[in-house]
């Protein structure tokens, strides 16, 4: 994705949700206001602003916008600083409108009440950033899960589960050394799992230089998101390619591996909680992952996923027969996919 079309991502939901805040900012306008044509439209640009500012500002972030030593800083940085950034989005939009529009001047906007909304706003800000940090480092739905009880009590669902491991890892890691091969494999880790949730798809875990990601049946099949997915990082690091080049020296590749099928669903732990999967289907995906090396294919995927997709078009599928998988009680038919 480039930056032009980051952009054009940005503006356009932006200009979905604006004129929506505009709407639910008439509101107060109407009931709380005297109802005139003046306070109308100052309770619409305040919607529309903070609403669109906001929503602006969290997609930037989602699409990469935003820069990445901002986005990777520390989690107590991360979290008052965007909680800064929505202050100053809900500041602005609520005076500029009324010091221009709604003819309020400065002594009466800088009163007490509204020194407590701004302390209130930033309080609010701080929470929901707080929460919104914990779910990323848990993972995107686990903290909801984990608070609802969704898998309080082991279910059985299908999954698609794609494994993804760093290509020549050891010999990159001998030439960075330790410190630097951990900030190129974040790195790596980072371009990864953000082009999975951009396709709908939740990280499971890192198992070492692994990404494990996984999706529900529908959001994965859905315009063929689990395999747009795997393109989407090759992409994103492509993009990348001369950032790694000046940092590390070295430009990752990986092995991916797809399939779906059915697992069990539930929490485990009590000093540490984590939502697991148990079943044949996770251990085949992290197989057909390995086949990878042998065939010398970067994506192979198994037949329950691409009978099940709908193959975007400029796909290439090549079946590669049934492969016997070592741990796989049975033979599994692969294909690589390619552009």
């Amino acid at each position: 994705m480039t930056t032009s079309e980051q952009w054009r991502i940005v503006m356009r939901v932006a200009a979905v949700v604006a004129p929506l805040g505009a709407l639910i900012g008439m509101i107060p306008g109407y009931f709380l206001g005297d109802g005139s044509a003046r306070s109308l439209i100052t309770g619409a640009l305040i919607g529309a602003l903070v609403s669109g500012g906001m929503v602006a500002f969290e997609v930037a972030w989602a699409v990469d916008l935003i820069p990445r030593q901002w986005r990777e800083a520390p989690f107590l940085v991360v979290l008052v600083t965007r909680s800064l950034a929505w202050l100053a989005i809900i500041v602005a939009g609520i005076a500029v409108p009324l010091l221009t529009v709604g003819g309020v001047a400065w002594s009466d906007l800088a009163d007490q009440g509204f020194a407590w909304s701004v302390v209130i706003s930033f309080l609010a800000a701080l929470l929901f950033n707080f929460v919104a940090q914990v779910n990323r480092l848990l993972g995107r739905g686990v903290l909801v899960g984990l608070i609802l009880g969704r898998y309080h009590r082991p279910r059985q669902e299908v999954r698609i589960f794609l494994f993804v491991d760093l290509r020549s890892s050891t010999q990159i890691a001998e030439q960075l050394g330790n410190l630097r091969y951990h900030a190129f494999l974040k790195r790596f880790v980072d371009d990864i799992s953000t082009s999975a949730t951009r396709h709908g798809g939740d990280v499971h875990r890192f198992v070492g230089d692994e990404v494990v990601l996984t999706w529900t049946e529908r959001k994965g099949l859905e315009n063929a998101a689990c395999v747009k997915a795997v393109f989407a990082m090759a992409d994103t690091i492509d993009r990348s390619s001369g950032d790694y080049l000046a940092d590390f020296g070295a430009v990752p590749s990986f092995w991916a591996g797809l399939h779906m099928g059915p697992v069990v669903a539930g929490e485990i732990g009590t000093v540490k909680h984590e939502i697991v999967y148990l079943g044949d289907t996770p251990n085949t995906a992290a197989r057909i992952e390995q086949a990878c090396r042998d065939f010398e294919r970067t994506f192979l995927a198994s037949a329950d996923v691409v009978e099940a997709v709908t193959i975007p078009d400029g796909i290439a599928v090549e079946s590669l027969g049934p492969i016997e998988l070592r741990g796989v009680a049975t033979s599994v038919e692969l294909f690589a996919l390619d552009r």
